[in-house]
């Protein structure tokens, strides 16, 4: 981890075993970055603010230097990589600190400096401000650069200023920042993040500029700050090519351990075991008693949330957690295997699937399930959007050259010419309406074979998102596959494709009748 820029590739380095794997990150590498001199001169200047060590020097702690490397990496031409981050962890984590401290450093070195510093209320921006505050107040450096105010701060004898902005009070879209901090971002519901999307454009107009988001987890995932989690996931997953998007997630699933029954053997273990997984800051600054103490006075869905940094919703999730990675199996189909297609299509939507279903074989092969393509409406696009139908036609054309398909399973809905195009070229067109009749054994049979381990999968990530989106409806008619809620923004698509591919690839086929011949001596 060098501060030069170098033309050789950037080797991936081991996550250090002191410190907790993120839940999502990119990798660690060998990239130059300029993250070791932002380090030094942090613990050189930066003071703490309100606490046990107020007005002390700076000491990070190796995961927040990790961070800071991460984030100040740089291009081969010197240039810094990321101008957009998104840092996501659990309750007292020092996420507010460190964005403080960077804001101190930007201050200092960013040629006429325009910083807002920026949270949901005045009393939430205070405390990040307060500490930019504090740090620059209690050191004997800084004190003498900079004047300090209530609201702002200001960079003594020469242009350069960061000031408080509270995302209720509106912003003006002339501001054009060099940087800018936005804090606990879950908090930025309804016309809040609009707010954040004038500053942030502003600050894109600003050759160099940084948008450092912080928080930890919300409530709603289709939230300002639940679709920027879910477009890091998709980042850190490969789904979405955006090199200027750093996203660093600490968080430790429930399930990873059990947790369900307070009084079973170990429970207590297993307790600290999770929130060490899921707080970089455990057994440093933060007290793994304390918060395992907290499991007993607040209720189950915000101490998951506050303390295991897990998203969590009121709907019900349909697969268990952690079955379906239970039953990864990474590699594709191979050529020529007789498979099933699952296709579920919208014309101006969110979102169109193509899945592969593997019909399993008389030597106990499994059903292996993967993606062919999926078309999604762009998470930045403004506007109208269409699904691009001759390029699905194509796809699916191609898909029967690769196997052997047995069936291409599709709900007719909306998609009848396109359907009627490909069975009069002879490709084996077969409707499955998504009414209850059909929906709801074909959903218990893909949750009896996931939970039992009865298929495979090749673990794309699209696909996973889809079937975590997932809620279960049950009414008279059965239970179904549904969105969270009616309106909501995320897509399951390709996990109703795969439903339906799946319930006709375990089918025994329809063969046609033999012909049987006679006699009127027979009769």
């Amino acid at each position: 981890m060098t501060t030069r820029a170098h033309s050789s590739p950037a080797e991936v380095l081991p996550w250090p075993d002191s410190v907790p794997v993120p839940l999502s990150a990119p990798p660690l590498t060998t990239a130059p970055s300029d993250g070791p001199k932002v380090i030094r001169w942090i613990e050189r200047h930066c003071r703490y603010g309100e606490g046990d060590k107020f007005g002390q020097p700076v000491r990070l702690e190796l995961f927040q230097k990790l961070f800071l490397i991460m984030l100040f990496e740089l291009r081969p031409d010197g240039t810094r990589r990321y101008r957009r981050a998104l840092l996501e962890v659990p309750k007292g984590n020092g996420k507010t600190p460190i964005a403080s401290w960077v804001a101190a450093y930007l201050l200092a070195t960013q040629r006429s400096a325009v910083i807002p510093v920026a949270a949901a209320s005045y009393d939430q921006a205070e405390i990040l401000f307060g500490d930019l505050r504090t740090s620059i107040d209690e050191s004997p450096t800084l004190a003498r650069l900079f004047n300090t105010f209530e609201g702002e701060v200001q960079v003594a004898g020469g242009p350069g200023r960061a000031y408080k902005v509270a995302a209720v009070a509106g912003t003006n879209d002339g501001q054009r920042p060099s940087a800018f901090f936005a804090d606990e971002i879950h908090e930025w519901t309804g016309n809040k993040g609009r707010v954040h999307l004038v500053i942030a454009n502003g600050a894109a107009k600003r050759a160099g500029s940084l948008v450092v988001n912080t928080t930890t987890p919300g409530a709603d995932l289709d939230s300002f700050a639940g679709k920027l989690h879910e477009y890091g996931l998709k980042v850190n997953a490969g789904e979405i090519d955006d090199p200027e998007f750093l996203c660093v997630i600490w968080g430790c699933p429930e399930d990873r351990y059990d947790l369900t029954d307070p009084d079973s053997p170990g429970f207590q273990d297993r307790l600290h075991r999770a929130i060490r997984d899921a707080n970089p800051a455990a057994d440093r600054f933060l007290s793994v008693p304390d918060v395992a103490a907290r499991f007993y006075q607040i209720a189950r869905h915000e101490w998951v949330r506050y303390h295991l940094g897990m998203w969590t919703t009121v709907a019900e999730r349909w697969l268990p957690a952690g079955s379906w990675e239970a039953c990864e199996r990474p590699g594709p189909i191979p050529d020529g295997v007789e498979v099933c297609l699952g296709f579920d299509g919208s014309y101006n939507g969110d979102s169109t699937a193509l899945v592969v279903v593997s019909c399993p074989d008389d030597d106990g092969e499994l059903p292996h399930v993967d993606v062919v393509a999926a078309w999604e409406r762009p998470e930045t696009l403004v506007g109208e959007w269409r699904v691009p139908i001759l390029e699905v036609e194509d796809a699916i054309r191609a898909a029967c050259k690769r196997w052997q398909v047995r069936e291409i399973v599709c709900d007719p809905y909306r998609w009848a010419r396109t359907y009627q195009i490909l069975e009069d070229e002879g490709l084996p067109i077969v409707e499955f309406p998504q009414s209850p009749s059909r929906m709801s054994p074909a959903t218990a049979r893909f949750y009896e074979a996931t939970t039992n381990a009865q298929l495979t999968h090749s673990g794309h990530p699209a696909l996973a998102r889809h079937l975590a989106n997932c809620a279960i409806k049950v009414d008279a008619r059965g239970s179904r596959l549904a969105k969270e809620h009616r309106h909501s923004a995320r897509r399951i698509d390709l996990a109703v494709a795969a439903v339906m591919a799946l319930e006709r690839a375990v089918q025994t086929p329809e063969r046609p009748p033999a012909p049987h011949f006679w006699s009127w001596a027979d009769l």
